[in-house]
Order: structure tokens, then C-alpha cells, then sequence
């Protein structure tokens, strides 16, 4: 298989996906030739080009939000920084040190982030940062030859340090996170040559720069369905870090074609089979209503698992609602109709004469009655 350059966005704590998805492509043999990152991007694609997976894994094992900054006074909720319980001690905070200390980032990633072996691995490796030093913010796109000798986790510090942070990155420098300028750096490395590319992309913003150009490119693009099942970017809870990295792990294996499924993951076999069966756009439907339904996403599904797990969610909601209905019937102006009224459910249920899952729902009906 040749090589691609790889380009990881940056999102914070959300590039635990970003491990997952390097998780199933070493499994899949695919290897790289330039990496590209941005903010936690920068970091995980320092690990990729030194090939530390079990570095990167120890990594993302042991993070926590203090680990990457220095409060004087404890947060009421550690794993998420800018949760609203947080807000009292980080204006306090701010006000008393004019902004947040971030030094204790950098003792905490020095032992990952070996520069000797990044350097020697011979790996064009880039990160994108915003140096406010000069009259107005600039945008750098640095490679590795780029930077100084020794400074390496400067600039990566730099390409993640989030607004308001002090004591981070190089020197009598000030810098912003390299999200603000392109959080998915992909004209970086086509400018540089490479246009067969791998894109991780897990970015809420994209950058005042960003330019996601694929054309004439072969890209193999990596993201979730929903980038809200990603949590928020401060959210270093190890429930949620291992959620994201299983599904990053099996939105890398979609994107090879070893999985198949537009929100849902099956074999090639068992997926073409349910589109033989019910034809690709209400199977296309199903899913999203399965969704909808709250149906679990994180497992590969067989074609008998997947029916079955529909066909459970879908009469128990509709149990539910009609007997909310007999509720409301008896008392109209009840607790049952002010907890269904804005329901999704209730209103999906009744599309039966709409066409977004009109399909899908003649099918369950014709399956529940056999």
C-alpha cells in the first residue's frame, strides 16, 4: 500500500478519536509519509511520525485538564474546564494572573514528545500556530526544518495553546492556537506535494484560513456522523476518551471500506445484503431513524442485530407515546402532554405520510406484524 500524509485537526480533548482512528489503520497496514497537525493534532501527529503508539495510548491514558493547566484554587469539575461550575474560580483566576498558567503542560508531555526520534524518523512533519509577537496576528505553517534545534515541544505547545494561556510555547514569543488560523491543515501538505492524504478530522471551528481543496487529491476522510458525539473540547473523562476512541476506531475502518453504513457499522456483506433487501435509500432511512431512536451506534451490527435492535427501540417508543396519548386524553392538560409535546419522538412516529422516514417505518410495521 503506498504511504499518504496524514492531517489531524485540532479539537482538544476530542482527539482521543484521533488515537482510535490510528489504532485501526496500524492494523490496517497504511503508513505515512508527511503529517500534518494542529493543536492536539500537533501533539498526537508528533507520536504518529516517531511511531509511539503505546507512547500515545500511555498518553491519553493519564491526561487530565490539570496536567495542562495550574488553577491556585481547585476546579468544582476537573474534566472540563470550561464547564459553567467552573466559571467563579476561572474569572478569578484571570483577573489575579491575567490569563491561565499552562506550564504544567509541559512537563507533562516532555517525556512523550522525543524530538531525536521524530527528527531521525525523516518524516516531513508540520504544525500550524498564531504568533501575535508582530503588529497583528500571523499564521505559521512550520515543518520540522523549520524549527530550531531543542524547541520542538516549543512549537507544539504553541500550535495548542488555547486563548488566555500563559507561560507556553517559545520563549518572549506569544502565540494562539493554530486552530484560529486552520484547524485542518490539508493545503499544507498539498502545497508541499502530496495529494494522496488521510484527513482525521474532528474540528467544531475550521480557521480563518482553512481551504479544504480535494480536488485532483486522493482523500480518505475520517469524522464522525455527528461531531457533537465527540463531547466537548475540555471533557478529559476517561468515559468519554474511550468513547471517542472507539469511534474513531470504527469510522477509520468505514473509511477504508472494511465497514460499511452511513451512521451504523456492518460488514460489506452484511450491509449489502440490507440494501438487496430493502432497497438503498429506505435502508438509508432506517438508519437515521434508528438513530433517532437512540439506537446504540458503537458496535458492528449484523443484518439480524441491527432489525432487531430497531425493531425493539422502535416499539417501545411507540408504546410510550400512544400511552401518552391515553394519558392525555384522560387529563389534556396534564405532566404527559408537557413531556411530549416538543418530543422528537412523538413527532417522528406520526411522519407517516412525510417522506423522511416513510420508507423505513412501512417496513418496521410490515416486519412487527409478521
Amino acid at each position: 500500500m503506498k504511504p499518504y500524509g496524514l492531517v489531524l485537526a485540532g479539537g482538544g480533548a476530542k482527539g482521543a478519536y484521533q488515537l482510535g482512528a490510528w489504532k485501526a489503520m496500524r492494523e490496517l497496514g497504511v503508513q505515512f509519509d508527511a503529517v500534518a497537525g494542529v493543536s492536539i493534532g500537533a501533539i498526537n501527529g508528533a507520536l504518529v511520525v516517531a511511531d509511539d503508539y503505546l507512547g500515545a495510548e500511555q498518553l491519553w491514558n493519564e491526561i487530565e485538564l490539570d496536567k495542562g493547566v495550574n488553577f491556585s484554587t481547585p476546579l468544582k469539575d476537573p474534566d472540563n474546564l470550561f464547564s459553567k461550575k467552573n466559571y467563579p474560580a476561572l474569572l478569578r483566576e484571570f483577573l489575579k494572573n491575567r490569563g491561565f498558567d499552562a506550564s504544567p503542560v509541559r512537563d507533562f508531555l516532555a517525556p512523550h514528545i522525543d524530538e531525536a526520534k521524530i527528527r531521525a524518523a525523516g518524516i516531513p512533519y508540520g504544525v500550524v500556530t498564531v504568533q501575535l509577537s508582530k503588529n497583528e496576528p500571523a499564521g505559521l505553517e512550520l515543518f520540522l526544518d523549520d524549527i530550531p534545534e531543542g524547541q520542538l515541544l516549543d512549537y507544539i505547545l504553541a500550535s495548542a495553546c488555547i486563548p488566555l494561556a500563559n507561560n507556553i510555547g517559545p520563549q518572549g514569543e506569544r502565540f494562539l492556537d493554530g486552530g484560529i488560523y486552520d484547524n485542518t491543515p490539508v493545503a499544507m501538505l498539498r502545497r508541499s506535494g502530496y495529494n494522496r492524504i488521510v484527513v482525521v478530522d474532528i474540528a467544531s471551528i475550521k480557521g480563518v484560513n482553512y481551504n479544504l481543496d480535494f480536488q485532483n487529491c486522493e482523500v480518505t476522510y475520517i469524522r464522525p456522523y455527528n461531531i457533537d458525539e465527540l463531547g466537548a473540547s475540555f471533557d478529559f473523562s476517561s468515559e468519554m476518551n474511550e468513547r471517542r476512541k472507539q469511534l474513531g476506531y470504527l469510522d477509520a475502518k468505514k473509511a477504508f471500506s472494511y465497514l460499511l453504513g452511513k451512521i451504523y457499522y456492518f460488514s460489506p456483506d452484511d450491509f449489502r445484503a440490507l440494501v438487496k433487501r430493502f432497497g438503498f435509500r429506505a435502508f438509508e432511512q432506517m438508519e437515521e431513524l434508528a438513530y433517532a431512536l437512540g439506537v446504540e451506534t458503537l458496535r458492528v451490527y449484523t443484518l439480524e442485530e441491527f432489525l432487531a435492535a430497531l425493531q425493539q427501540e422502535f416499539g417501545e417508543k411507540r408504546e410510550l407515546m400512544h400511552q401518552s396519548e391515553q394519558m392525555n386524553e384522560k387529563e389534556p392538560n396534564g405532566a404527559y402532554e408537557k413531556e411530549w409535546r416538543n418530543n422528537l419522538l412523538r413527532r417522528l412516529l406520526q411522519r407517516r405520510n412525510e417522506n423522511e422516514y416513510k420508507e423505513a417505518i412501512k417496513i418496521l410495521e410490515q416486519l412487527s406484524s409478521h
